[in-house]
């Protein structure tokens, strides 16, 4: 292959741009599109967690880039996915808590312009293998875009092919399967739902590359994990794996908040888990614990599917996106589940590796958002661009880590409440507190402000500290002025 065939190919898939060093296998890219359920930021080995132990998703971040600042838009998973999926921000698209239908709320202009629709249009097999969107029956027309739909509810009308595998020895303990409870699944390792998700998708990957049709199309392809979401469960090894002797006590205690505007959390009930009490000192360390044991379950369950990849060869020409949908609180605070406009909901792990791009390997510090996500994958794999997108692509920092980039993030509560939050400065407004979660907010409270630098934990509101009067001034500017005023100059749509 001559060296003009290839620069003209890197320009035809690139616009003249060439972040890839190696020559890709086909003129469009695989993408494999890994979501995991309320996933801590910090969670995984290669954020820098010394107990928990991730040796799959660190290889993948080793051979990627790993985004060390990437922040959700909504604080609940129906908004922060239809977010992503659709590129662009809660108050956008209508959708901000978990009761909304993305079907009856989103605006007509985002009708045919959802992450799998821009693929599909571009000439791509649309497959997905577990949770994409919120609830099938919020998004039945969204979900029904999918060429095949594994391990998901189907959309009524929608008559794609069979499942490819079929399961049995289906084993559920509804008693046990509560929200609240963590510890052991009683489930064997390839009877758990995660598991049988890899396996489906290693199977579509392996018949992917039995087919040698010559109208073989490239493949977008989700693949999701249940895991850590609440409940957590997870098999006998994983469950026992983290003696909850060796967890550090969750950081910022009730006993170190000042002026907190979540204050009733703190001190009282939380969603998803300890739903009755607050957690005592044991049952965190406990309930920590078995989470870790949920984080290493589901780095076996994606290993395997990146093995697949390298074992097929697929890996040379296949995108691998991977994010937790939002981030959770794990008894920081005193709190957990999400829900909240804290560090903990807000920041949420991102992996992207990119077949021979440049900074490969390396970390970004920048701030980015997962709005940015469809943005990017548009720029990559050449797909029609809406021009209603709220996010920019994150290809420059691909060529460039190190490149200036954001200086805030935005995110909306689901009772729209918002926060905008720079790498030195939180500040949130709270919305008009219609919803029944709001009386976690404590009453009278219009704002707070934290200095992330000397109080990294959020636990000193200095929204009243006459000291921190200019800085308040220019984060409410800056929070109301909107997103396109956080970015570069040459990154402004």
């Amino acid at each position: 292959m001559t060296i003009r065939f290839i620069s003209t190919l890197l320009i035809f898939l690139f616009g003249g741009s060439a972040i890839f060093t190696e020559e890709p296998q086909k003129a469009k890219p695989n993408v494999l599109f890994i979501i995991t359920e309320d996933t801590h930021w910090n969670v995984f080995g290669c954020y820098g967690n010394p107990i928990c132990k991730t040796p799959n998703i660190d290889k993948l971040a080793a051979g990627g880039i790993r985004f060390e600042h990437a922040y959700c838009q909504a604080s609940a998973c129906n908004a922060t996915r239809t977010s992503f999926i659709h590129g662009a921000r809660p108050k956008t698209t209508r959708i901000w808590n978990n009761d909304q239908s993305t079907q009856e709320r989103l605006p007509e202009k985002f009708a045919h312009t959802n992450m799998p629709q821009l693929f599909k249009d571009a000439g791509y097999t649309t497959i997905d293998v577990g949770k994409f969107y919120h609830r099938v029956e919020f998004a039945p027309d969204q979900v029904a875009v999918f060429d095949r739909i594994e391990s998901y509810a189907k959309p009524q009308g929608w008559n794609g092919p069979p499942p490819i595998l079929n399961f049995t020895n289906v084993r559920t303990d509804l008693t046990k399967r509560t929200n609240s409870n963590y510890g052991d699944s009683g489930l064997n390792f390839e009877d758990e739902g995660d598991t049988r998700r890899s396996q489906i998708t290693v199977t579509l990957l392996e018949e992917y590359v039995k087919d040698q049709s010559p109208d073989k199309k490239p493949f977008f392809l989700v693949s999701s994990r249940a895991k850590p979401h609440t409940p957590y469960l997870s098999p006998t090894k994983y469950a026992t794996m983290y003696d909850p002797a060796t967890i550090p006590d969750p950081p910022a205690p009730v006993s170190s908040l000042q002026d907190f505007p979540y204050i009733t959390r703190s001190t009282g009930i939380n969603p998803d888990i300890f739903r009755q009490a607050p957690a005592t000192p044991d049952e965190a360390k406990n309930a920590i614990a078995a989470y870790y044991g949920c984080v290493t379950f589901i780095d076996d369950t994606i290993g395997s599917v990146l093995d697949t990849l390298e074992k097929t060869g697929l890996d040379k020409n296949t995108i691998v996106v991977l994010i937790g949908d939002h981030g959770v609180h794990l008894g920081d605070h005193n709190m957990w589940s999400k829900y909240s406009m804290l560090e903990g909901t807000q920041r949420a792990p991102f992996i992207l590796r990119v077949p021979g791009a440049k900074e490969n390997g390396k970390v970004c510090n920048e701030i980015v958002e997962f709005v940015d996500i469809l943005p990017t994958l548009i720029d990559l794999c050449g797909l029609q661009k809406p021009k209603h997108l709220e996010g920019v692509s994150l290809k420059p920092l691909l060529e460039n880590v190190e490149k200036p980039w954001k200086n805030a993030a935005f995110l909306v509560d689901q009772d729209l409440g918002e926060v905008v939050r720079t790498k030195k400065y939180s500040y949130m407004e709270f919305g008009g507190r219609t919803q029944s979660r709001s009386t976690w907010v404590a009453d009278g409270y219009k704002g707070a402000l934290f200095d992330l630098e000397k109080d990294p934990y959020e636990t000193i509101n200095l929204i009243d500290n006459p000291a921190y009067s200019e800085v308040q001034k220019e984060l409410v500017d800056l929070l109301h002025q909107g997103w396109k005023a956080a970015l570069p100059p040459s990154t402004v749509p």
